[in-house]
């Protein structure tokens, strides 16, 4: 059998049901696009595997038995796929329009420079989710995001994450989400793998510097639609003590990438922004009443705690 133009691969922990409609959203393909699935399971205990096995028999199933992390279980994959295209899809993910990775695959046949692409992310009341894609942290990037000069003067003050929701066409970025990451095997075979001492959060934002660094171009594609069911398999992540993760490996990058550095106005700017949203969603919340508004405060508040108990312990 001849390999496939498109391999798919989803890492699962603990989220059958949203599993389940993801696969089930990618429907029994196109013709014109020949294509694998592939499912990596980190030891989920809700019946994940078991289930794909049983309803989707054509996914390939790689089943670990211990939680190895987002970018160890994707590197998993990628060694065992035969695509000339990779398509890292997060399991709370749903793909309206499986037609779309033929016009997505063409457009990628035709711009060998660029490496890695992604689409755009909503959330399932339709509005666009930010945090699909985004630029190099940076002292400028970490000092628009916080004080929303990247949300107002999102052209002449690009923030960490892309603020353009009107977007109709293609548009160079530093880094694509892993929820819904496209790259081609040769790409990877000159820049590497995903970083496995990231365990998870951030591995896509230094994946995607480090291909920036090699000369290839990141492209978002805005045309193209997926549904994140934002927060869905993050909750679970939360109870697990990955909620400051994000942060740290953020933080970790920074350090990385701006070398001689210091991360004390990495620190300051960030606590800062996170202090101003807290403070701004309680406003909102007093005024409207909403529980999600109260929640998105005290969960800044907690990470500016976090950055604070780092900066004192001279992290």
């Amino acid at each position: 059998m001849a390999d496939p133009r498109l391999t798919v691969i989803i890492v699962n922990w603990n989220t059958r049901e949203l599993l389940r409609d993801c696969l089930s959203s990618l429907g029994t393909g196109d013709p014109d696009v020949p294509r694998e699935i592939m499912v990596v399971d980190n030891a989920s205990r809700d019946g994940s595997p078991e289930m794909v096995a049983r309803e989707f028999p054509a996914v390939r199933l790689i089943a670990n038995t211990e939680n190895v992390g987002f970018a160890r279980a994707n590197n998993q994959a990628i060694r065992a796929s035969r695509g000339r295209y990779i398509l890292l899809l997060n399991s709370d993910t749903v793909v309206p329009d499986p037609g779309i990775f033929r016009d997505w695959l063409a457009f990628l046949d035709d711009r060998p420079e660029i490496g890695a692409s992604g689409c755009r992310l909503v959330t399932a009341d339709g509005r666009r989710w930010v945090g699909d894609a985004g630029f190099r942290p940076s002292l400028k990037t970490v000092g628009c995001y916080a004080f929303f000069l990247s949300r107002f003067f999102p052209r002449r003050c690009p923030g960490l994450f892309l603020n353009e929701s009107r977007l109709n066409g293609a548009l160079a970025v530093d880094w694509i989400s892993g929820a819904d990451l496209m790259t081609r095997r040769d790409v990877l075979e000159q820049v590497g793998l995903l970083d496995e001492s990231l365990f998870m959060y951030a591995e896509d934002v230094e994946w995607g510097c480090r291909l920036r660094k090699h000369g290839y171009a990141v492209y978002y594609l805005p045309r193209f639609v997926i549904v994140h069911l934002v927060g869905a398999s993050g909750k679970k992540r939360q109870t697990e003590g990955f909620s400051h993760l994000w942060l740290e490996n953020l933080r970790r990058l920074y350090a990385l990438l701006n070398p001689g550095q210091s991360l004390l106005w990495f620190d300051v700017i960030f606590s800062a922004g996170l202090l101003l949203r807290s403070f701004l969603y309680y406003a909102i919340y007093l005024r409207k009443g909403d529980e999600n508004d109260r929640n998105r405060s005290r969960r800044m508040r907690e990470y500016f705690h976090f950055l604070i108990h780092r900066r004192r312990e001279g992290q």
